[in-house]
């Protein structure tokens, strides 16, 4: 039986380099462990028998599949699900091989009854499989690959806690753990043999995959961290749309621009609609569907923040996540202006909630931001990072977040597809290149290739490319200080000082105050003025009347 089990095992060293590595250090580490768990004679050395065969049915995973350098679609998924079932046939063959063959069969089963093939959970999945199953996981996290360097025998150590009593025996990860702190040597990887990267790539990209979501779970877990997170809104935000609706009597236009200077009262108004059954495609969907009444509640209830105070545990600092998110905004609409895009109001909810991702990735893992994103700077490796690490980025999590909220469907499309490297819709494009943008305004680092092959997806080339980032990026005052405006104004003087007070800021009540008017004629001024320039709201009459030159 000895020689049988060292032809197999050179067998699947000669099919694939890395496996056949990645078996015999799961052997020894399996051995130690059972030792740990009382596991001697037969019973033993069939444990190590089978943990050095787990992936012999590896051999019959075609080439094209077990090499194949891109993601595995759901039929080759199919596929390689089959290998725990094929090892078991190929052992149970062999004379005095049945006791690994069934224990080599489960090995992808998980505690929580969510493996394969069998669906088995908890005590039914034989122990040595459950032993294996923790053993190459651990192996897996600690082996350098070409897309990411092996993490450390600590990070894996988290691994296996996290995933304890999901996907593995709690008692087998105890044993784990102490084999590995009585023996340090059984965490360090010997010397590999020279393999394709291809192999490579895919060789335990399955058990890899179960672990790293074991990882991205956390303590808490995904599910808890989408239920439980709600976005802050800066107090002096919150305060003043508390003050437009409360005393100004406002229009949806009016609530809507105010709203979208916050992604925490954007992600209260559409959540609030969509609990009174009106899903919302745009911020202005939302406070229509609310009426006035209705925003005032929602925004009582949203928890503030003060940029003055500092925010207790904030992995993600709110201020600076507002500020790009509004960044952000501003460049979804001048980039839907110049590629027509008919719905620039869902583009500006995308905007809005497209990083709302990262704060659920916060929530779900203690490993977030800092650990998992390492030393990644620009947006693109940030993603890869995350999707190294914890097999979910911030753009699948935020689309998760959007969908729970009740945010239309083809937003959240835009949303989730934003990071996409292929596929991507043109909403998620044009919400990908504002990404950037929103980046590119405060200095971060992005990168200029990916920001070109973006705009080429909207047909816009560097020329155009270039045109919007100086208009977003031009200081509004000193770029109408430069120049006369570009027509008379066809304003009154009451109408003209009515317009600055909205570009200042003010409600209602304090411009009308300031000019000694009345609230009503306050309104019936800015109702002039809106209908001269043919817009709907203060934020687009301040930009009109500044981009030509009248403010």
């Amino acid at each position: 039986m000895e020689a049988g089990i060292e032809a197999l095992a050179r067998l699947l060293n000669l099919r694939d380099g890395y496996t056949g590595l990645h078996a015999e250090r799961a052997s020894t580490l399996a051995g130690a462990v059972g030792s740990k768990l009382g596991l001697t004679g037969d019973d033993a050395e069939t444990l190590r028998s089978a943990a050095r065969l787990h992936d012999i049915g590896k051999v019959g995973i075609p080439d094209r599949i077990l090499h194949k350098p891109d993601k595995l679609d759901p039929d080759e998924w199919a596929i390689m699900r089959c290998h725990p079932g094929w090892g078991a046939e190929v052992l149970a063959g062999i004379e005095g091989m049945s006791g690994a063959a069934h224990i080599v069969r489960s090995h992808h089963e998980r505690w929580d009854g969510r493996g394969y093939p069998d669906g088995l959970s908890g005590e039914d999945i034989p122990l040595a499989s459950r032993v294996i199953g923790v053993c190459e996981a651990f192996c897996s996290l600690t082996a350098d690959r070409p897309f990411r360097p092996a993490l450390s025998a600590d990070r894996a150590r988290q691994v296996l806690r996290a995933g304890a009593g999901s996907h593995f025996d709690p008692r087998v990860v105890d044993a784990t753990l102490e084999a590995l702190n009585d023996d340090p040597a059984l965490a360090v990887l010997p010397d590999a043999p020279a393999v394709p990267v291809a192999a490579v790539e895919h060789a335990d990209a399955d058990e890899e995959r179960e672990a790293r979501l074991a990882l991205g779970a956390g303590l808490r877990g995904l599910g808890a961290a989408l239920a439980e997170t709600r976005l802050p809104a800066l107090a002096e935000s919150r305060e003043r749309l508390l003050t437009l609706v409360e005393v100004d009597s406002p229009s949806a236009g009016e609530m809507a621009a105010l709203a979208e200077t916050d992604p925490g009262l954007t992600a209260a108004l559409v959540a609030a609609s969509s609990a009174q059954g009106s899903p919302a495609a745009s911020v202005r969907d939302a406070v229509q569907a609310l009426g006035v009444e209705g925003v005032a509640l929602a925004t009582r209830e949203v928890p503030v923040y003060d940029f003055f105070q500092a925010v207790a545990g904030a992995k993600v600092p709110p201020e600076r996540f507002r500020l790009h998110a509004v960044s952000v905004v501003r460049a979804a609409r001048r980039i839907a202006q110049v590629v027509e895009h008919p719905a620039p109001g869902e583009l500006a909810l995308a905007a809005l909630l497209h990083d709302v991702g990262k704060v659920v990735l916060a929530e779900a893992t203690p490993a977030y931001p800092r650990e998992v994103l390492g030393n990644a700077r620009t947006p693109e490796q940030r993603v890869r990072a995350e999707r190294r690490e914890l097999t979910l980025d911030h753009a699948s999590a935020s689309a998760m977040l959007a969908q729970r909220w009740g945010v239309a469907e083809r937003v959240v499309e835009a949303i989730g597809g934003h990071h996409d490297d292929e596929g991507r819709s043109r909403e998620a494009s044009i919400i990908r290149l504002a990404d950037m943008l929103g980046h590119y305004a405060t200095g971060g680092p992005v990168d200029p290739g990916a920001m070109l092959k973006t705009a080429r997806e909207l047909g816009l080339g560097p020329a155009e490319l270039r045109s919007v980032m100086f208009e977003l990026h031009v200081p509004v005052p000193a770029a109408a200080e430069a120049r006369e405006p570009l027509e008379p104004s066809p304003f009154t003087p009451r109408e003209l000082d009515a317009l600055r007070g909205l570009a200042s800021g003010g409600t209602y009540r304090d411009i009308a105050e300031e000019l000694g008017l009345s609230t009503s004629t306050l309104r019936s001024h800015l109702h002039n003025v809106y209908g001269k320039l043919g817009v709907a709201d203060r934020a687009q009459a301040v930009l009109l009347a500044t981009e030509r030159g009248w403010l």
